[in-house]
């Protein structure tokens, strides 16, 4: 059974496939395996950027806000859109994110997944993910571990993946 790890941010996502994983963890804690707990090791499969998540505002935008003429009077009010262009873009690499998870899952790369992402990202990757995806998803952590080494982001994890 192939298993990964995704660690994402807004920025950038990385993709992990478990190694050395002989006699995974299949059980649940009402009924552990009698195995030993497998430790293997990460690889990194996959990387994904987005450098517009670490622009500025004002690079992301190039127009000023529009602006309305106030129903009495003379004054005139700047208009403010509803989603920030780092909000789009937030969401837009959610989607490639799980775009990238769903293609793997269909070519039978990865049938199951562990997802470790920093809190804000985590609820727009939980709304670009189709029920294929929610079911092969094992368990997620609001976390932030994209910066981290693969050896730190298995500490984080449970022993018998």
């Amino acid at each position: 059974m192939s298993t990964w790890v995704v660690v994402a941010d807004e920025a950038r996502a990385r993709f992990f496939a478990l190694r050395d994983n002989s006699g995974a963890y299949r059980g649940s804690e009402a009924h552990p395996s009698s195995r030993p707990a497998p430790k293997g090791a990460l690889e990194e499969v996959v990387s994904l950027s987005n450098p517009a998540a670490r622009l500025s505002d004002a690079d992301l935008e190039t127009d000023r806000p529009g602006s309305t003429a106030d129903r009495k009077g003379d004054a005139m009010h700047a208009y403010e859109p509803a989603n920030s262009v780092r909000d789009v873009e937030a969401k837009r690499f959610a989607r490639e994110v799980s775009t990238e998870l769903e293609q793997a899952l269909q070519k039978g790369r990865m049938e199951r997944f562990y997802l470790m992402a920093a809190p804000d990202f985590l609820g727009l990757l939980r709304e670009a993910m189709g029920k294929g995806l929610e079911d092969a998803l094992v368990a997620d952590q609001a976390k932030d571990f994209s910066a981290r080494s693969p050896e730190e982001i298995r500490a984080a994890l449970p022993e018998r993946l």
